[in-house]
């Protein structure tokens, strides 16, 4: 094909209109194929809590006179991860002037999405079960140390003695 018979073929405005809904069509893919990038995996969320709720465990459970504890901590939300884009501007012309759009793709690290900023859940209560919990100076002990690893108000953690 010569030159000038490209040159014809793109004044056509057939041609004009399908490679403008082709470029709209790959934006619009590049922009939703990415939408699922940024989202935690509910097994990640999960297993996370369970970390936090079996690790205060263990660590409750060695202050003296409290025994066994089981914990369980209710938040108000999920973590939230905000991840790096890298966006570029495209200008595709046209006859009236010029029209911009956007490609927005998720910077990788490896195989996964780089993360800039975490977020991690306000804590809504704690429960606690602990053996000792009849002793006073077990329960503030306890509540103390919740208070302090989890910056939640004293009056959002429950204590109450396990049964045996």
């Amino acid at each position: 094909m010569k030159n000038s018979e490209f040159v014809k073929l793109l004044k056509n405005k057939h041609i004009q209109l399908l490679g403008v809904i082709f470029i709209i069509g790959a934006i619009l893919m590049t922009a939703f194929g990415n939408e699922g990038a940024n989202k935690p995996k509910k097994d990640d969320e999960v297993h996370t809590n369970a970390n936090d709720e079996e690790r205060l465990a263990a660590i409750l459970s060695q202050i003296d006179g409290a025994g066994d504890v089981d914990v369980m901590i209710t938040y108000y939300s999920t973590a939230e991860k905000d991840i790096a884009y890298e966006t570029k501007t495209n200008s595709v012309g046209r006859d009236e002037g010029n029209e911009e759009s956007e490609d927005k793709r998720a910077v990788m690290t490896g195989n996964q999405p780089m993360v800039v900023k975490e977020t991690y859940p306000e804590v809504k209560g704690v429960i606690i079960a602990a053996q000792g919990a009849d002793k006073a100076y077990v329960r503030q002990a306890v509540s103390e140390a919740v208070t302090a690893v989890l910056d939640v108000p004293a009056h959002r953690v429950c204590i109450y003695k396990k049964e045996e």
